[in-house]
């Protein structure tokens, strides 16, 4: 019944993977130390499943179980806590465009010079978002500069079209 455990185990520690090669801090007295290689945490929780697929008494199926699910909940917190300091430790774009507080309630012509500043700063910031996603380490990061392109084009698209709408609307003028 638990032969194959230990290989399930192993499958759901894959999210674990874009991290394997980082050192991260654990808390509790869950693993051997409790600083090391995330892959060095994976191979105890592996340990522990492998102990647990063999225990045929309740009570030391029970200790194992307990302290497998405490393992991975305690791996989980400190590669989150490390992906939250890399994105706070994380270059932020800053453009050389300043911009009003309210474009929207600018008369339209001078709105139409911010929405063009926008749409150039935008472009930088793209152009900066594909060099960071080709420069990136992992595919954790490489994911995050992606998302981050996306929204982007995303505000893109609409500033282009606000700008198409406003010189539409000033042609008729």
């Amino acid at each position: 019944m638990f032969s194959d455990f230990p290989q399930v185990i192993q499958q759901k520690l894959t999210v674990f993977s874009p991290f394997l090669e980082q050192e991260v801090i654990v808390k509790g007295n869950l693993f051997s130390q409790n600083q090391k290689k995330v892959s060095d945490f994976i191979q105890e929780i592996i340990h522990t499943a492998q102990l647990l697929s063999q225990q045929t008494t309740e009570d030391y199926a029970d200790f194992y179980a307990t302290k497998l699910l405490r393992q991975f909940d305690a791996l989980n917190h400190a590669v989150f806590m490390l992906e939250k300091a890399d994105l706070s430790a994380r270059e932020v774009f800053t453009t050389s465009f300043s911009f009003p507080k309210n474009i929207h309630a600018l008369p339209p012509a001078r709105r139409l010079n911010e929405y063009r500043k926008a749409l150039r700063a935008l472009n930088e910031k793209i152009s900066w978002l594909l060099e960071k996603s080709y420069t990136a380490t992992n595919d954790a990061e490489k994911n995050t500069w992606q998302l981050q392109i996306e929204e982007t084009e995303y505000r893109k698209m609409k500033c282009q079209k606000a700008i198409e709408e406003l010189e539409e609307k000033l042609s008729k003028i």
